[in-house]
């Protein structure tokens, strides 16, 4: 300590003895070099680190004198500082000069060293940001070492070098003290070393801390996947998500008037892809979900990795599982539907047989075998004086731990959401009675999370679309089936779920009161194109109309699939129609949820074999009074005569040993036709009845089957077969596609939008696509139009006097040859030139030719007859031409020049309504004739075509989408004419334009120079659309469906910030993506939003 004499002296003046053994002691331990570093201490503190050298040293002495000679130091420093030591003259001579060199000036005062002196913002500043960091620093310090009341309080703080270890070493800068950080980064770079340091004693030490977080399972906040997270933070400030990018660039889209899943597919990813990335889980939590659950994998670490313990039988107490999984006894309650989240069945649901498990808890509960009513459902019982979870097997703790992760993900009370689960379950095809998380369960999560940000449809009314409406409630709301049927008083009575059968024509009072009752509840007027058209679909396709659950379901179900997208029950009516016919109708009608089962048996006993196919609809409830029946599909073959007899019933038992609860797994098939020895034969229309779980009865290790048949009066022969194989097909039907509700959705959401943005509303499309007879077209408003055409028509006709004063040769029959391709007796002008491209006079001049030359005439005389017929018949061609095209100007608003194209488009001729208007009964067959010529024409109206686009769609209908087929008046070619319309009003491009790019991507030109003039119309890049067009069939957007797909691109590019090829990364994205794609996609969709 020589190099401190003033500390020295201080230590020596208030030390009592041994001062050497003190100031190794001030200057090793406690690191004090100045009496500065006393001062900056309280005196309690310093009290506390001399606390073992009380007897020694005066502690209140040392810290006076210490504070003494700081304060004298400080004082003599700003003495010097602010004084030049020069004495003052005391002789002041006169004048304003002697006051500028020796008067009291600030110079001549203190004659400041400015050397010493910085900017204010310089990091050397007393007053700079470092200097105020420091001073936070040391003070932070101070606080930590101050004197506790209590050793607890001082063992408990967590002092600032664990909090932030980097601040001890942090280096003063120029860039750590001006760059702002955000305090989130400092964060997440704190607890990466820490947990890094943690990992180097684990298996984990080699890998990265956002892997590790990927793979853990606990706590309940993991898994946490960082590049996932970035892309739904990115998405979600674009108001869209991941999934959604890929319904937005579809590759195929619901145009195509029958049944197509394929909507939402780009490229080669499917649409149930696009679904799973809507549920806005990542792929490890989708895995954490789906994962098989058997005895096998439920081992010792798992239990470790998911809940955190390995003390199983620990978990079923109430204190070890909120620790464990961070609920609250509240939530719990929620969770298991207990105390005040118990389930109340709706008054107007007087239903005795109860559900196996409480509403709301059916999924942690599950499964039930068909039919079951009853089931230990998990309960909060005191055992003990300790609180347990009752009936809390490893299957339902596993269910537990997906359904609270689940909840915290989805952010949906555990009711709604246990009611989304099972609406998901029995919405499967075929139904999940498992009640195992799968694929199309996450994918249901996806297309909910999708309408519910569009639509703002809450869980419990998207599970009612899929399945049926609650009658059941938790808390204080009333169940789903009473909010929608009984909102209020309306009536005297409400409206019960008591089986009660009702008529959709009104015939009958109780009908007329319940069909009222449900016009009020729905808010749908009771006419044929509203509630009355859903009430006659249901019972088309549901059957009869009853008062249950499945009818007010299904007319649930279509009034408020109309009512989220915004458009009537009839416009709802049109779409499904447009989209695939009777089968969408029927989808929305029932939600698909005809669960048909096909069920194999193979049974041998020695040299005895048999071979079942059972095809039935397996039933929500088993009823065994009411067997079902085997549908189509459903055969025996055996290869004995057993069942040869005509006079015996015959029937065959599936069944399982007794189980330990004495229960029977049984499958009963009687009412079998005569099967002969090695002849497959059809069992249609046979009866199966099933006793106990059928997933059971086909999971057992040795059911055993039994044949039977009964003579009229003699006992009953069996034989048994032990050796049986039992198994189920969910393929679907060959060649029929399976319908999905939740594609049919997202197909109805498509064209809903769509159309708001198209020069189309729904009832034009209807009457485009939808041709109806005469009598159902609006022609009365035509009649005079019709009656004008019929007398202009005869006035335009060639006249025999017009072919006399021609003054042909009198030896030719001119009318019968002429007939034959030109003019017909009536004086019509017939359809020589067909094709949109023929050149008519050129045409006329071949046909002529062709008339004229076998003649025995000089050549000049056949020349002027060719002159003369070609002129009239110019006249007469262009003279009923322009007939139609007055008519269709005047009836459609057509341009004149497009009516020889829109005739074309519609397949007809100017010769085939002008013969229909000479007929006698030309006001009943012209509007036949006419009517696909104003749907034509009001399409083209419609979409603002002009004659050029026309015919060259005309002429090139593989411009517009497929090859080699016609250009005619379908859905698909609206929709293509539409954004071609769209192309050129949103980028603000002339037609030629757009007419011109189709022209050179269709003539050869290089793949260079078609992207050019394409990013040219589109205001983009040619390189990002290189990277779309590289995808195409041809390198190239060679026609109006590849163009309107680079559009959609676009847009979307545009909307999200990405590029061309982030964008078809992000659409690529599934659960088996390697982490370095979702890594790229992740860092492009960050960089993108800011």
């Amino acid at each position: 300590m020589d190099g401190y004499p003033l500390l020295q002296a201080l230590i020596k003046s208030s030390a009592s003895t041994n001062n050497l053994e003190l100031q190794k002691f001030f200057e090793e331990t406690l690191k004090f070099t100045s009496v500065f570093d006393i001062t900056r201490l309280t005196e309690a503190s310093l009290k506390e680190k001399l606390k073992s050298r009380t007897e020694k040293i005066d502690i209140g002495q040392l810290y006076d004198n210490a504070k003494c000679f700081a304060a004298q130091i400080s004082h003599l420093y700003r003495e010097q500082q602010l004084s030049s030591g020069t004495a003052q003259h005391h002789w002041h001579p006169s004048g304003i000069r002697a006051v500028e060199k020796q008067g009291p000036t600030y110079t001549n005062l203190f004659k400041e060293n400015w050397d010493d002196s910085c900017k204010i913002d310089s990091i050397a500043a007393v007053d700079s940001p470092a200097a105020y960091l420091r001073a936070l620093y040391l003070f932070a310090k101070q606080l930590e070492t101050s004197a506790s009341q209590s050793n607890a309080e001082f063992s408990n703080r967590i002092l600032l070098e664990k909090r932030r270890p980097d601040l001890a070493t942090l280096s003063i800068d120029q860039q750590s003290t001006f760059t702002p950080q955000p305090m989130l980064q400092i964060v997440n770079d704190i607890l990466n070393k820490s947990i890094q340091e943690a990992l180097k004693s684990t298996t984990d030490k080699d890998k990265s801390t956002y892997t590790v977080l990927a793979q853990r399972r606990y706590p309940f906040a993991l898994p946490y996947e960082i590049f996932h997270h970035q892309c739904l933070l990115g998405l979600n400030e674009k108001k869209t998500s991941l999934g959604e990018l890929n319904y937005l660039i579809s590759t195929n889209l619901p145009i195509t008037q029958t049944v197509n899943m394929l909507y939402g597919q780009v490229l080669t990813s499917p649409p149930g892809d696009a679904q799973q990335l809507m549920s806005g889980l990542g792929p490890q939590q989708q895995a954490l979900l789906t994962e098989d659950s058997t005895k096998q994998t439920l081992t010792t670490n798992y239990w470790k990795n998911t809940y955190g313990t390995d003390q199983l039988s620990s978990l079923k107490q109430v204190d070890t599982f909120l620790k464990c999984t961070e609920l609250k006894a509240e939530q719990l309650e929620a969770l298991l539907s207990q105390g005040k989240n118990t389930p109340r069945q709706s008054s107007n649901y007087p239903v005795t047989v109860s559900v196996p498990s409480p509403h709301g808890a059916r999924y942690i509960n599950g499964p039930f075998s068909v039919g079951t009513t009853t089931a230990n459902s998990m309960t909060i019982i005191k055992n003990e004086g300790v609180k347990e979870i009752d009936n809390a097997t490893d299957q339902r703790l596993v269910r537990l731990q997906r359904m609270i992760r689940l909840q915290r993900w989805l952010d949906i009370p555990f009711a709604e959401l246990d009611t989304l689960i099972i609406g998901a379950f029995q919405s499967h095809v075929p139904r999940n009675t498992l009640m195992q998380f799968d694929t199309h369960t996450v994918r249901t999560v996806g297309v909910y999370r999708y309408f519910n940000r569009r639509y703002s449809i809450n869980a419990e009314e998207f599970a009612a679309l899929l399945y049926r409406v609650s009658p059941y409630a938790t808390g204080n709301a009333p169940a789903l089936f009473d909010q929608v049927f009984n909102p209020a008083r309306l009536f005297d009575t409400p409206l019960v779920l008591d089986g009660r059968s009702f008529s959709a024509d009104d015939s009958d009072p109780a009908s007329h009161t319940i069909l009222q009752h449900l016009s009020a509840s729905l808010g749908l007027p009771m006419t044929e194109d509203s509630l009355l058209l859903i009430v006659k679909n249901t019972k088309q396709y549901r059957g009869p109309l009853k008062c249950d659950l499945h009818t007010l379901s299904s007319i649930y179900r279509q009034a408020r699939i109309a009512r989220m997208f915004g458009i009537s029950i009839a416009d709802s009516a049109v779409l499904a129609n447009l989209l695939g016919g009777e089968r969408i109708s029927k989808c929305l009608a029932t939600a698909n949820n005809s669960d048909i089962r096909t069920l194999r048996i193979e049974a041998r006993e020695d040299d005895l074999w048999l071979t079942l196919v059972a095809r039935f609809h397996l039933p929500e409830k088993n009823d065994p009074d009411n067997p079902l029946q085997l549908l189509s599909g459903s055969t025996l073959e055996l290869n004995t005569s057993w069942f040869a007899n005509k006079n015996t019933a015959n029937e065959i038992t599936v069944r399982s040993p007794e189980t330990r609860t004495g229960d029977v797994l049984k499958i009963k098939i009687d009412l079998i036709p005569i099967v002969l020895a090695n002849l497959k034969t059809s069992l249609m229309g046979s009866q199966i009845t099933l006793s106990g779980d059928l997933e059971a009865l086909i999971r057992h290790e040795a059911p055993f089957v039994i044949l039977e048949a009964k003579p009229p009066e003699n006992p009953a022969r069996t034989r048994t077969y032990t050796n049986v194989t039992l198994s189920q097909d969910t393929s679907p039907t060959p060649g029929v596609e399976t319908l999905d509700l939740l594609d049919v959705l997202m197909q109805m959401d498509w064209i809903t939008n769509w159309l708001s943005e198209s020069v189309f509303d729904i009832p034009t499309l209807q009457r485009l696509l939808e041709p109806m007879g005469s009598d159902d077209h609006s022609f009365q408003g035509l009649q005079q139009h019709l009656t004008k055409l019929n007398s202009d028509t005869r006035q335009c006709a060639v006249t025999p006097q017009e072919l006399a004063k021609l003054s042909l040769p009198k030896n030719v029959k001119w009318n019968e040859l002429l007939a034959v391709k030109l003019l017909d007796n009536r004086g019509l002008v017939k359809n020589f030139a067909p094709g949109i491209e023929d050149d008519v006079p050129q045409t006329l001049a071949s046909a002529l030719n062709s008339i004229i030359d076998p003649l025995t005439l000089n050549s000049v005389l056949k020349d002027d007859c060719k002159k003369k017929l070609k002129d009239l018949l110019l006249l007469a061609h262009d003279r009923q031409l322009h007939l139609i095209e007055k008519f269709l100007q005047e009836t459609s608003q057509l341009p004149m020049n497009c009516a020889k194209g829109v005739l074309s488009w519609a397949n007809i001729s100017t010769y085939k309504i002008l013969t229909d208007a000479l007929g006698n009964n030309h006001l009943t067959q012209l509007p036949t004739a006419l009517h696909p010529v104003l749907r034509h024409a009001e399409a083209a109206v419609q979409l603002h075509l002009s004659n050029s686009a026309l015919r060259l769609f005309l002429s090139h209908p593989d411009w517009l989408e497929t090859p080699g087929t016609q250009l005619k008046l379908t859905l698909s070619s609206l929709y293509l004419l539409d954004r071609f319309n769209h192309c050129m009003t949103r980028h603000q491009h002339p037609e030629e334009s757009l007419l011109s790019y189709l022209r050179l991507a269709n003539s050869g030109a290089t793949t260079t120079a078609t992207n050019s003039f394409l990013a040219k119309l589109l205001s983009w890049t040619a390189v990002e659309v290189s990277v779309l067009t590289a995808k195409l069939a041809d390198q190239q957007a060679r026609t109006m469906k590849d163009v309107d797909w680079v559009m959609r691109c676009h847009a979307t590019c545009k909307a999200t910030g990405l590029s061309a090829a982030s964008l078809l990364s992000a659409t690529t994205l599934n659960n088996t993506s390697p982490p370095g794609t979702w890594k790229k996609v992740g860092e492009a969709v960050m960089a993108a939003s800011h």
